[in-house]
């Protein structure tokens, strides 16, 4: 059959899958549009452009893809959420990039290599759209992911604000001698070891004098400190 005749034989088949979709620019040029089935109230659009070369179809065809998004109509938005609680889910936030089309134009082009000698648009635009909402779940499942991610970075960060610092044996060694220092514990050590040897005190006049009750404050004090480090 005449490669001509066998284009248009082939666009008046698509013309009638999708009389709506395709539009027909030149008898070798036309486009498809094709909805995605996407987890998201915005419509996902994948365009199409095929042009055939003088032999197809024993040669492959010349193919473009072009994504489009659709927004919302005001009162579709209105009736889907209330404007004082705008919320913008991930599905939302989703659009395909130049690397996504660079991936689904390889899958078609190698698909059309194989289809080489048989009219093959209808099975490419097929491709286009089990390949493309594919593309669109994965890129959402990754978004949910980091989204997780990033979420219970977050929780961890909060939940740090009820823990207190662990106390170590080491961390007790440094708090203990940072206190002794601030409070002149080695002073007031060497003052009372004087003051009851060099003076030849007797427990009853160290008693007396309050010397036993200051070691006792101290003894208190020491132990609301070590009690508020390891809240």
């Amino acid at each position: 059959m005449d490669p001509l005749e066998e284009q248009q034989q082939e666009i008046e088949v698509l013309q009638s899958i999708y009389p709506d979709e395709l539009d027909l620019i030149s008898p070798t040029h036309f486009t498809i549009f094709i909805a995605l089935d996407a987890a998201s109230d915005r419509k996902h659009l994948a365009l199409l452009d095929v042009r055939y070369p003088p032999n197809y179809p024993e040669e492959v065809p010349k193919l473009d893809i072009l994504t489009s998004v659709e927004e919302e109509s005001e009162d579709e938005a209105l009736d889907s959420e209330d404007e004082s609680e705008k919320f913008v889910s991930l599905s939302e936030q989703i659009v395909f990039d130049r690397d996504d089309i660079g991936v689904l134009l390889t899958k078609l082009n190698e698909e059309a290599e194989m289809n080489i000698g048989m009219p093959s648009i209808f099975a490419l635009a097929a491709l286009l759209k089990d390949e493309a909402e594919l593309l669109f779940q994965a890129k959402l499942d990754a978004a949910q992911a980091q989204y997780d991610k990033e979420l219970l970075a977050r929780e961890a960060e909060e939940q740090k604000k009820f823990h207190g610092t662990k106390v170590t044996k080491q961390s007790y060694a440094e708090w203990r001698e940072k206190f002794r220092v601030e409070m002149q514990v080695e002073k007031k050590d060497l003052e009372r070891f004087e003051r009851m040897h060099n003076g030849k005190m007797t427990g009853r006049e160290i008693f007396e004098k309050g010397l036993a009750e200051e070691s006792d404050d101290e003894l208190a004090d020491m132990t609301d400190s070590v009690a508020k480090v390891a809240v």
